[in-house]
């Protein structure tokens, strides 16, 4: 089931990029990092890759994959998302937008190793604002929430991020 949800989500994600509206006015990838703060992870950092789906107007919506790492001293968490933003750029300098996501992860503690199972599963949404200080740089700032199920047992908590974005 695992590998099928997984290759749904590469079929979707694919047909995506193909299918994406381009217009010469609005950037059509973004690559970026930064730190994050909150959930169940304290402090950690984050990398994140997103595409165009959708434009009409000045609303978009992007596909993001999002890698973060963090709560090392506990002995670590790993997670790879996917996240879903709708949103749009005003005046050409901002872009607000509303986000939902969810993803699998791995973790460590004292009694199981980093690519010991159970792996645990995450859920969350939020919001966040795109500052752009060239045509293909911009400064973000990310509110939210994130949970997660690990062992049949729900985490969760605001997860707050700040970060760059290149824009191309």
């Amino acid at each position: 089931m695992k590998r099928l949800i997984f290759l749904v989500c590469l079929i979707i994600g694919i047909s995506a990029i193909i299918a994406a509206q381009e217009s010469e006015a609005v950037p059509w990838f973004s690559i970026g990092g930064g730190l994050f703060t909150g959930g169940l992870m304290d402090t950690g950092g984050i990398a994140d890759f997103a595409f165009l789906i959708f434009r009409k107007n000045f609303f978009d919506v992007r596909n993001h994959f999002v890698f973060r790492g963090g709560s090392f001293s506990n002995g670590g968490i790993m997670m790879l998302t996917e996240k879903i933003s709708f949103g749009g750029i005003f005046s050409g300098n901002f872009r607000s937008y509303g986000y939902a996501e969810g993803g699998i992860g791995i973790t460590a503690n004292g009694s199981k190793k980093i690519f010991e199972q159970p792996l645990f599963y995450s859920i969350g949404g939020g919001g966040g604002t795109d500052i752009f200080l060239l045509e293909t740089m911009s400064i973000y700032f990310e509110a939210g929430y994130l949970g997660t199920v690990t062992d049949g047992v729900w985490n969760s908590g605001g997860i707050f991020q700040i970060g760059w974005k290149g824009w191309f």
